[in-house]
């Protein structure tokens, strides 16, 4: 994980389950992660950024828009993403890099919020302690998991 925050580095690494804490490393500097192959990328990284990882290495990205494949070498995670109701109108949204009716996970997260009416500030760091009220409340509003190679329908 690459931070300049030991505190925020722990934090993260406590949320982890204790068997696996010992796997994520903290980095400071890109150079520092060349012989991991796999990042998690929650940011955006340049093509340059991501010359320092091994041949083979997996990025996988939590950060819209999504990073630029750069390196034929290494492959890349896909987004999550939500498909929207069929029937929703009025719903103003273009994903770029997205089909017709899908956005982006954290973007159907604000419709969730929207649609029921929560007040709560929503913006930073994941409160993982709501992410099954949220998923619970997004398939109660009809909104659907996309994966690779589905339709969704």
């Amino acid at each position: 994980m690459l931070t300049l925050s030991a505190d925020r580095f722990k934090r993260i690494q406590k949320e982890a389950p204790q068997e696996y804490q010992s796997y994520l490393v903290q980095v400071t500097k890109y150079q520092a992660a060349q012989h991991c192959k796999t990042w998690i990328a929650g940011k955006w990284i340049t093509p340059r950024e991501q010359s320092w990882a091994p041949r083979g290495t997996h990025f996988h990205q939590f950060v819209v828009p999504p990073i630029l494949p750069f390196r034929r070498d290494c492959t890349y995670g896909e987004l999550a993403a939500m498909r929207l109701p069929e029937d929703v109108e009025g719903l103003g949204s273009c994903e770029y890099t997205m089909e017709r009716g899908v956005v982006h996970a954290c973007h159907a997260g604000g419709v969730v919020h929207s649609l029921e009416g929560w007040t709560h500030h929503e913006v930073g760091a994941i409160d993982v302690d709501r992410i099954d009220v949220v998923w619970k409340a997004a398939l109660k509003h009809g909104l659907r998991p996309v994966s690779s190679g589905s339709t969704g329908k």
